[in-house]
Protein backbone atom coordinates (compact mmCIF):
# COMPACT_ATOMS: atom_id res chain seq x y z
CA UNK A 1 0.00 0.00 0.00
CA UNK A 2 2.94 2.60 0.33
CA UNK A 3 4.24 1.81 -2.50
CA UNK A 4 1.17 2.75 -4.50
CA UNK A 5 0.89 6.21 -2.04
CA UNK A 6 4.77 7.17 -3.33
CA UNK A 7 3.81 6.47 -6.42
CA UNK A 8 0.93 8.58 -6.71
CA UNK A 9 2.57 11.40 -5.05
CA UNK A 10 5.64 10.91 -7.22
CA UNK A 11 3.24 11.54 -10.70
CA UNK A 12 0.73 14.52 -8.74
CA UNK A 13 4.39 16.12 -8.37
CA UNK A 14 5.69 15.45 -12.27
CA UNK A 15 1.97 16.69 -13.30
CA UNK A 16 2.50 19.68 -11.12
CA UNK A 17 6.15 20.21 -12.20
CA UNK A 18 4.84 19.91 -16.27
CA UNK A 19 2.46 22.86 -15.34
CA UNK A 20 4.88 24.49 -13.87
CA UNK A 21 7.17 24.14 -16.66
CA UNK A 22 4.66 24.68 -19.49
CA UNK A 23 2.92 27.89 -17.73
CA UNK A 24 6.41 29.64 -17.37
CA UNK A 25 6.82 28.66 -21.17
CA UNK A 26 3.89 30.83 -22.18
CA UNK A 27 4.59 33.40 -19.96
CA UNK A 28 8.11 33.87 -22.03
CA UNK A 29 6.59 33.78 -24.80
CA UNK A 30 4.07 36.23 -23.72
CA UNK A 31 6.71 38.61 -22.86
CA UNK A 32 8.84 38.15 -25.73
CA UNK A 33 6.28 39.31 -27.93
CA UNK A 34 4.87 41.84 -25.99
CA UNK A 35 5.26 45.42 -27.03
CA UNK A 36 5.42 47.75 -23.73
CA UNK A 37 3.52 51.79 -25.35
CA UNK A 38 3.27 54.86 -22.99
CA UNK A 39 3.38 58.26 -23.26
CA UNK A 40 5.14 60.74 -21.30
CA UNK A 41 5.50 64.64 -21.63
CA UNK A 42 9.11 65.77 -22.19
CA UNK A 43 9.90 69.52 -21.53
CA UNK A 44 12.42 71.22 -24.14
CA UNK A 45 15.11 73.25 -22.67
CA UNK A 46 14.39 75.70 -25.24
CA UNK A 47 10.66 76.43 -26.89
CA UNK A 48 11.11 74.45 -30.09
CA UNK A 49 9.90 76.46 -33.42
CA UNK A 50 7.60 74.51 -35.31
CA UNK A 51 6.03 75.38 -38.70
CA UNK A 52 2.67 74.51 -38.57
CA UNK A 53 0.74 72.81 -42.20
CA UNK A 54 -0.29 76.17 -43.06
CA UNK A 55 3.00 78.21 -42.63
CA UNK A 56 2.21 79.72 -39.04
CA UNK A 57 5.32 79.16 -36.78
CA UNK A 58 4.54 78.43 -33.36
CA UNK A 59 6.54 77.42 -30.33
CA UNK A 60 6.51 74.28 -28.26
CA UNK A 61 7.65 73.88 -24.76
CA UNK A 62 6.69 70.48 -24.53
CA UNK A 63 6.44 67.61 -26.73
CA UNK A 64 3.82 64.35 -25.65
CA UNK A 65 6.49 61.39 -26.44
CA UNK A 66 5.13 58.19 -27.23
CA UNK A 67 7.79 55.69 -26.55
CA UNK A 68 8.09 51.44 -27.09
CA UNK A 69 10.08 50.17 -24.36
CA UNK A 70 8.95 46.66 -24.77
CA UNK A 71 10.82 43.94 -26.06
CA UNK A 72 8.86 43.68 -29.77
CA UNK A 73 7.50 46.16 -32.28
CA UNK A 74 3.96 47.86 -31.79
CA UNK A 75 1.91 47.95 -34.97
CA UNK A 76 -1.17 50.37 -35.46
CA UNK A 77 -0.32 52.87 -32.64
CA UNK A 78 -2.96 55.22 -32.02
CA UNK A 79 -2.73 58.13 -29.76
CA UNK A 80 -5.79 59.73 -28.21
CA UNK A 81 -5.78 62.96 -26.19
CA UNK A 82 -8.29 63.96 -23.45
CA UNK A 83 -8.98 66.79 -21.55
CA UNK A 84 -10.09 66.25 -17.70
CA UNK A 85 -13.58 66.44 -18.95
CA UNK A 86 -13.22 63.74 -21.68
CA UNK A 87 -13.25 66.23 -24.41
CA UNK A 88 -10.66 65.78 -27.17
CA UNK A 89 -7.52 67.26 -27.55
CA UNK A 90 -6.10 68.56 -30.72
CA UNK A 91 -2.77 69.16 -31.27
CA UNK A 92 -1.87 71.38 -34.04
CA UNK A 93 1.21 69.58 -35.61
CA UNK A 94 -0.28 66.23 -35.49
CA UNK A 95 -3.22 65.87 -38.48
CA UNK A 96 -6.00 63.72 -38.42
CA UNK A 97 -4.47 61.19 -40.39
CA UNK A 98 -0.61 61.02 -38.35
CA UNK A 99 -2.00 58.23 -36.12
CA UNK A 100 -2.21 55.45 -36.36
CA UNK A 101 1.23 55.05 -36.92
CA UNK A 102 2.18 51.75 -38.79
CA UNK A 103 5.40 50.46 -36.71
CA UNK A 104 6.88 51.60 -33.65
CA UNK A 105 10.04 49.59 -33.04
CA UNK A 106 11.17 48.36 -29.69
CA UNK A 107 13.05 51.03 -27.75
CA UNK A 108 11.71 54.22 -30.67
CA UNK A 109 10.00 57.34 -29.28
CA UNK A 110 7.73 59.38 -31.44
CA UNK A 111 7.58 62.83 -29.94
CA UNK A 112 4.39 65.14 -31.28
CA UNK A 113 5.10 68.91 -30.22
CA UNK A 114 2.48 70.06 -27.88
CA UNK A 115 0.65 72.66 -29.21
CA UNK A 116 -3.01 72.33 -28.77
CA UNK A 117 -5.54 74.06 -30.89
CA UNK A 118 -8.08 75.17 -28.40
CA UNK A 119 -7.08 78.47 -26.40
CA UNK A 120 -8.83 76.44 -23.57
CA UNK A 121 -6.32 73.97 -23.38
CA UNK A 122 -2.85 75.75 -23.81
CA UNK A 123 -2.81 76.49 -19.93
CA UNK A 124 -4.27 73.19 -18.39
CA UNK A 125 -1.81 70.85 -16.69
CA UNK A 126 -4.05 67.76 -16.52
CA UNK A 127 -4.75 65.57 -19.41
CA UNK A 128 -5.60 61.84 -20.38
CA UNK A 129 -3.91 60.04 -22.99
CA UNK A 130 -5.34 56.80 -24.64
CA UNK A 131 -2.45 54.71 -26.03
CA UNK A 132 -3.67 51.29 -28.09
CA UNK A 133 -1.60 49.15 -30.11
CA UNK A 134 -1.09 45.65 -31.66
CA UNK A 135 1.85 43.43 -30.79
CA UNK A 136 2.12 39.22 -30.87
CA UNK A 137 -0.10 38.71 -27.95
CA UNK A 138 -3.01 41.03 -29.37
CA UNK A 139 -4.58 44.36 -29.30
CA UNK A 140 -3.31 46.34 -26.55
CA UNK A 141 -4.54 49.55 -24.57
CA UNK A 142 -3.24 51.78 -21.71
CA UNK A 143 -4.80 54.81 -20.52
CA UNK A 144 -2.44 57.52 -18.87
CA UNK A 145 -3.11 60.22 -16.04
CA UNK A 146 -0.94 63.15 -17.46
CA UNK A 147 0.50 66.21 -15.95
CA UNK A 148 2.45 68.61 -17.64
CA UNK A 149 4.61 70.57 -15.21
CA UNK A 150 8.54 71.15 -14.43
CA UNK A 151 10.84 67.97 -15.26
CA UNK A 152 14.06 69.26 -15.39
CA UNK A 153 14.51 70.06 -11.56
Amino acid sequence: MNAWIGTLIALCALAVSAVTAYVQHRARKREKLAAEVTAYFHRTSEFAKIKLPDGTIRQAGYHLVVWNHGPASAEQVDLEVKDVRGGAVELADSPQDEFPLLRLDKGARYPVPWIPVADAHRGARRFTVHVRWQDGNGTQERILPMRRGQTNV
